[in-house]
């Protein structure tokens, strides 16, 4: 391994390419700035295919026995994301004093966020909702981030909105992008940070450490990276709030004779008490399967036509850590499993009504880690930590009770700091105070 000069100066240097970074990096080469982004994985073509999207798929466990899944890819998580979308929770950031209206405005005409129509539901999902419906249960449309007119059928993997898309026009815009690199830590020089220091991956087993400098740092790392940077960096008092889950699970069930097509999903849900939410999830057939054959399922996944779901989510407390040694931890306690048995005992009741039977309950999952980071104690309203020119850009920012589908949400937030960046915005917000 070998350190390079510090030769290279931008404005800004973006710490991950997913979706905060992709729209920081678009927001701010479009406005002249000379920008790098770092992203640990490869840029790799999206396509739908076991192949692609295994090598760019990581887990890391959060809980007893609970792991989430990290995206190491240019464009970050919105490769493998279900492109389902809620409302960026306003009101939680006005408490905290952040205006993400003015973004919102300005983000939502620029991508493509509806409702499906029923034509491109599969029947799959028409069969649940039915079910929902008989049963008494409010099932609605979820907005999604899916552009109809490149769906020919039930579910196209191309028609949705993907963070390469902002990424690659950030690129053409003039930033740099540089994929296989490891962000090591923040240079922070008299409480201000200068630039980062990174390892470079070269040829199968090689590696170089380069260190490069700029006027402001961002780290959109992620949930789960990005308070371990900040660690890395010196900040020990970041990530002590805890962190929620959203722990859920599926329930299929099989319809004998049913013709079933290729589905998005999460197009629907309800909610069966605060904190309780059941959704139609009715896979398209490559995670079906791979699924089924992970969990040894076998004559499942050949009957894949035939197979309804849904999805139970409950929201468990705040909770858990970072420990020194870099780990997260976390115990979900009884109350969370109250709540998932009532879901299921109802996402059962919604099978069996729509005819299905040999219904089959899958393990627990993470609905992924949020809320890592703390508006107020971690950074201000500027999203800066208590070094200056520090920001953080992610879902380590999503409040306890603003938890939402995050990839509007973070578009939002994206936007919003960009806007403080170049001071485009009419009314800027006040930088608050960070605890030391």
């Amino acid at each position: 391994m070998s350190m390079s000069a510090e030769v290279e100066t931008y404005d800004c240097i973006v710490v991950g390419s997913g979706t905060a970074g992709a729209t920081i990096a678009r927001e701010l080469t479009a406005r002249g700035q000379k920008v790098l982004v770092l992203e640990r994985g490869e840029y790799v073509p999206l396509k739908e295919t076991l192949w692609t999207l295994g090598t760019m798929f990581n887990e890391i466990t959060v809980a007893h026995k609970l792991k989430d899944t990290m995206v190491y890819a240019a464009g970050g998580s919105s490769a493998l994301y279900l492109a389902v979308m809620d409302e960026p929770p306003m009101e939680a950031y006005r408490a905290l004093g952040i205006d993400l209206q003015p973004a919102y405005d300005a983000i939502r005409p620029q991508i493509p966020l509806a409702e499906l129509p029923d034509a491109l539901i599969s029947p799959q999902a028409h069969k649940v909702r039915e079910a929902a419906i008989a049963l008494g249960y409010d099932w609605k449309k979820k907005l999604m981030l899916i552009d109809q007119s490149k769906c020919s059928g039930a579910y196209s993997y191309e028609a949705k909105w993907k963070a390469l898309t902002f990424l690659d026009e950030a690129v053409r815009q003039g930033a740099v992008l540089k994929c296989e690199t490891l962000v090591e830590r923040v240079l922070i020089e008299n409480g201000r940070a200068v630039g980062v220091e990174c390892r470079i991956r070269e040829g199968t087993f090689g590696s170089r450490t380069v260190r490069f400098r700029a006027g402001r740092v961002v780290v959109c790392a992620g949930s789960l990276a990005t308070p371990l940077l900040l660690r890395a960096s010196g900040l020990q008092h970041v990530a002590a709030g805890g962190y929620y889950i959203d722990p859920l699970f599926t329930v299929f069930g099989r319809v004998r004779g049913l013709r079933g097509l290729d589905s998005f999903t999460g197009t629907m849900e309800t909610t069966l008490e605060e904190g309780l939410v059941l959704r139609d999830s009715n896979f398209h057939k490559l995670p079906f399967r791979m699924f089924m054959l992970r969990y040894l399922q076998i004559s499942r996944m050949f009957a894949y036509h035939e197979h309804i779901g849904v999805t139970v989510m409950a929201h468990d407390e705040v909770g858990g850590g970072l420990s020194p040694d870099g780990c997260y931890h976390k115990t979900l306690d009884a109350p969370v499993f109250e709540k998932l048995a009532r879901g299921e005992k109802a996402a059962r009741a919604i099978l069996e009504r729509a005819g299905a039977r040999d219904i089959y309950k899958m393990p627990i999952f993470t609905g992924g880690v949020l809320g890592t980071l703390r508006i107020g104690s971690d950074v201000d309203t500027r999203l800066e930590t208590s070094v200056r020119d520090l920001h953080v850009c992610d879902g380590s920012l999503i409040p306890e009770n603003g938890r939402v589908a995050p990839t509007l949400t973070l578009l939002c937030l994206a936007k919003y700091l960009a806007d403080i960046f170049t001071q485009t915005r009419n009314t800027p917000a006040e930088a608050g105070t960070v605890a030391a």
